[in-house]
């Protein structure tokens, strides 16, 4: 377990917040030198969020900047040194989004990173081109035409690499992009982006590539096992704690490293989605606005505080002004259009919300908040047809979303389809097997099918939920009574069970 430098990252425990500056200063370069500028940003933001007392001195940082082209030794015969010009060029084009060009002026380079940014640069620009040939967001689901035309050509080139010698992190990274697009189904995609979080231990596109292929705690405690406890791997654990919505041992691994990193906004935010998640509201609210205090500009998440003002009474005032805020800061923002598109829904004009959520689509098509809201919208208009082509397209970009679940099961029951409406909120209730809800909508659906055993299930396991409300516990415990001793329908588990 080594990274770029040749050495093992640092153990949480004998952790100093010196080398955590200096690991993420150098991530910082070298993420912004290969154009992955969101994983450059959230290593900054972390950087940022140290305390005073730990930033080294100027002559200290000066003194470690090995990894810089101009302090190898032997310039000569270093193949980054060489080809640095070509690099300049290719990344300046990179940089205005000119990948074509950049790609082009990079072709036959040797050094890893201007590989990388020749890959990444004939990536990006397939992945554009797929999006203006894709007119159509609520198209099907398997649209041939919404292909990254670049895929099969870099695969082979990546191949040949691979092949050649052994690849760095950042190319194994790439791999991963392209293995996942040219097959979704593929079994080692998670074993890839596992390598590439090896080799190089501070690319947290990387980390999140890694989470998505989680879907499970079993599969996380797999992983887990087989990466150093560092504070990386710390904040993977944590953020796959919340998409698994395992509320109480994220707020547990929070606490563990909080005292280290005071004013991280990660943590911060992480926090917030966590009290959200287990609806304590007004905590989610608190945290927010500390992080809005703090850095009123930033969009990152602030749509899930949007949803939190919207389901809170008395909030419209903030609602209204967050959408302003946020549209002063960045309109075209995918964050932004949510924002204001649960501002229009507050108002019950539902019309506008969604034509807000099509326009984050646009901007976004893997916008999952988007997607499960739209879903919402088309609800409250009746369009079960439209709600049910958001909710999957949720759930597609994100099988962890048990709110997309839930809205299915809910279309599902509206159109008088329960063997469907259970499935749904049998997958919803397994992601989040602590929510009253789902279980009391369950029971209800049994009991509907004559299925008095289910649904005696069903409401019990309603009652040992810590969430349930006092009406909802008095409805499952006559629903309980009003069951007792009621014949089971034949065969009817054979359907639900499907």
């Amino acid at each position: 377990m080594y990274n770029e430098a040749g050495t093992s990252p640092t153990s949480f425990e004998s952790l100093t917040l010196e080398e955590v500056g200096l690991a993420l200063r150098k991530a910082v370069t070298e993420c912004s030198e290969r154009g992955l500028y969101f994983a450059a940003k959230w290593a900054a933001e972390t950087l940022d969020g140290l305390p005073a007392s730990s930033k080294e001195s100027l002559e200290s940082v000066k003194m470690d900047m090995s990894y810089s082209f101009f302090t190898q030794k032997d310039l000569s015969t270093n193949i980054d040194y060489i080809e640095n010009d070509k690099y300049l060029l290719g990344k300046s084009y990179f940089d205005v989004k000119e990948f074509d060009r950049a790609a082009f002026v990079l072709e036959g380079c040797k050094s890893s990173k201007c590989r990388f940014l020749k890959g990444y640069s004939k990536y990006l620009a397939g992945e554009k081109r797929k999006e203006e040939e894709s007119q159509d967001i609520m198209g099907p689901l398997d649209d041939s035409k919404s292909l990254n035309k670049e895929i099969q050509s870099l695969w082979e080139e990546m191949e040949t690499w691979r092949g050649e010698s052994e690849m760095d992190g950042f190319l194994i990274y790439l791999y991963g992009l392209i293995l996942k697009q040219k097959n979704p189904q593929a079994k080692n995609i998670k074993d890839i982006f596992l390598e590439s979080v090896l080799k190089y231990h501070y690319n947290w596109s990387a980390w999140l590539e890694l989470a998505n292929c989680i879907t499970n705690k079993d599969m996380m405690e797999d992983i887990l096992v087989l990466l150093p406890d560092t504070f990386m791997s710390r904040f993977f654990r944590i953020y796959l704690s919340v998409e698994l919505l395992d509320s109480s041992k994220c707020l547990e691994l929070i606490g563990e490293v909080q005292h280290k990193f005071v004013e991280n906004k990660f943590l911060q935010t992480q926090t917030a989605i966590t009290y959200y998640n287990n609806r304590d509201y007004l905590a989610a609210e608190s945290v927010f606005e500390d992080i809005i205090k703090s850095d009123p500009y930033r969009l990152d998440d602030i749509d899930l505080y949007s949803n939190i003002l919207y389901v809170l009474e008395g909030k419209s005032a903030k609602l209204s002004f967050l959408a302003h805020i946020s549209c002063h800061t960045d309109k075209f923002r995918s964050e932004t259009m949510c924002i204001v598109g649960n501002y229009y829904s507050s108002k019950s004009e539902h019309e506008k919300a969604i034509s807000y959520f099509r326009r984050a689509l646009q901007v976004n098509r893997n916008c999952l908040a988007a997607w499960t809201l739209m879903g919402h919208e088309y609800v409250e208009l009746k369009n079960t047809h439209a709600a049910v082509v958001s909710y999957k397209r949720a759930v597609e970009i994100n099988p962890k979303d048990y709110r997309a679940w839930c809205g299915l099961g809910q279309t599902y029951e509206m159109l008088k389809m329960p063997y469907y409406a259970i499935y749904y909120y049998q997958r919803s209730s397994a992601l989040r097997p602590y929510d009253a809800r789902m279980w009391l909508r369950l029971g209800a659906l049994y009991e509907q099918l004559s299925v008095p055993n289910e649904s005696t299930k069903a409401y019990n396991r309603a009652l040992q939920c810590t969430d349930i409300d006092s009406s909802s516990k008095l409805q499952a415990e006559l629903k309980l009574k009003s069951l007792s001793g009621s014949p089971d329908k034949d065969n009817a588990s054979e359907h639900y069970s499907e």
